[in-house]
């Protein structure tokens, strides 16, 4: 979710504080704003495709995307997931390298993810609507 910091000039009058606000409305920061909020079901949705490590997740927001979200970000997402029951991870060892914490998406994730897409098909019209 987006945080925003309260500052003395958010108790002047409307007109003054959106001039001075400004400065915070910045799309190009992680992204663009709006795919803040859709962060969590693109990777719900890449996970949904099979499980993956953490630092592939990544990889596919920027090859499929075009995203690039920051590698903390990102872990953040996951870790927030797996809290809530709709991803699980495990460490798998093999005989070379490094143990690799895998993510897989639960069943919850998946009613989770399926709920909310048919929520944004809903808005699909406004967005066709701000882009025409």
């Amino acid at each position: 979710m987006w945080r925003h910091e309260f500052h003395e000039h958010h108790y002047e009058p409307l007109e003054h504080r959106e001039e001075r606000c400004l400065h915070h409305f910045k799309p190009w920061r992680f992204g663009y704003m709006p795919l803040r909020g859709l962060l969590h079901l693109l990777i719900l949705k890449i996970l949904s495709k099979g499980p993956l490590r953490g630092v592939d997740v990544r990889s596919k927001l920027k090859e499929e995307l075009g995203l690039e979200i920051p590698a903390s970000a990102v872990y953040t997402i996951l870790s927030m997931l797996e809290e809530r029951g709709f991803i699980t991870s495990s460490w798998e060892v093999e005989e070379k390298g490094p143990a690799r914490k895998i993510y897989r998406v639960t069943e919850e994730g998946l009613d989770y993810l399926n709920e909310a897409l048919t929520r944004l098909k809903e808005y699909k019209r406004v967005v066709e609507y701000l882009l025409s």
